[in-house]
């Protein structure tokens, strides 16, 4: 049976968002990004419990895959999904393609450098949580990422 509800978490520049899309693209499964509940239309951050509210909106469709951080919101995501892709390629990588996007700033560096130490053991948490009950891959080189969206055209 094919996945209906697909929960990606990682940290910046893992390849979150990219993967989703591939992953929507096979599976006829719309993406929502975490990210675009974070600021609203002008780009002011929104309050947390706005963004908590529509992420636990989002996780309540039949439907998805959501891909993003909001560790708020984890077990909500969780409690519903039946497929869990951790993603965690090195850290290096993931500085270059944050830069390669262009919107670098020393915060979004340095908050990119500190991710595994900050919410590695929260992540572990989650997996391990997910592990018993439903699909987890945790992928963490290219080779990885390749093999799985291989599995899915097959």
């Amino acid at each position: 049976m094919m996945p209906q509800r697909v929960m990606i978490i990682g940290g910046p520049g893992a390849g979150k968002t990219w993967l989703a899309r591939r992953i929507g693209e096979r599976l006829g499964l719309p993406v929502i990004a975490i990210d675009d509940f974070v600021h609203d239309s002008a780009g002011r951050q929104r309050e947390a419990n706005a963004i908590d509210a529509d992420a636990r909106r989002a996780a309540s469709g039949e439907r998805w895959i959501i891909e993003g951080g909001n560790t708020r919101t984890y077990e909500v995501r969780l409690e519903r999904a039946d497929w869990l892709i951790r993603l965690r390629p090195p850290v290096a990588l993931r500085l270059w393609r944050v830069m390669r996007r262009g919107n670098a700033t020393p915060s979004l560096l340095r908050w990119t450098w500190a991710y595994d130490r900050v919410f590695g053991p929260r992540d572990d948490a989650l997996v391990a949580l997910a592990r018993d009950r439903i699909r987890c891959d945790d992928l963490r080189t290219r080779d990885d990422v390749a093999v799985l969206l291989h599995k899915l055209s097959c």
